[in-house]
């Protein structure tokens, strides 16, 4: 009699849906959340409709001056897939993306969590000036779902 196999560990949950903002032009990238009031309490206010997202395209590093309160900062490459994750970037904070980033992603810190590397923003690219997206675990290039590795089956 052989051990049997030990069944794989489920995926945790995807994360919920994001409201996400796309800064253009000079002075919106700049300025990016700076001055605004610390949206936690909008989203308290507006529950169920997901946390608020401002995507500034070709962009490799942040900086948190001026702001009131902390930021989660996800690095996208060119297809939207995430490089880096800067978490809970405290006010007076820069952060570089490292290799492969080219867009940056600001949301409020905690607004966001079971984000991993290689997870990818869906619908890319983003379009609107507003849209809603979601990340999703895509295939990697051998053609299985990213996921755990499964414990190795015992043969007898």
């Amino acid at each position: 009699m052989g051990r049997q196999p030990t069944p794989p560990r489920p995926l945790p949950p995807l994360p919920p849906r994001l409201r996400i903002r796309q800064a253009q032009g000079f002075w919106a990238r700049f300025i990016g959340l700076m001055g605004r009031p610390d949206p936690r309490a909008a989203a308290a206010r507006d529950a169920g409709n997901g946390a608020s997202a401002l995507l500034i395209a070709h962009c490799t590093s942040v900086h948190t001056c001026f702001m009131r309160y902390a930021l989660d900062i996800i690095y996208l490459d060119a297809q939207g897939r995430i490089t880096r994750q800067a978490l809970a970037l405290a006010p007076w904070r820069c952060s570089r993306a490292g290799p492969g980033a080219a867009h940056v992603l600001e949301l409020p810190a905690g607004a966001i969590t079971g984000l991993q590397p290689g997870m990818q923003l869906q619908p890319w690219p983003i379009d609107a000036a507003t849209a809603n997206a979601r990340f999703v675990r895509v295939a990697d290039p051998r053609g299985a779902a990213s996921a755990p590795p499964a414990a190795p089956i015992a043969t007898t």
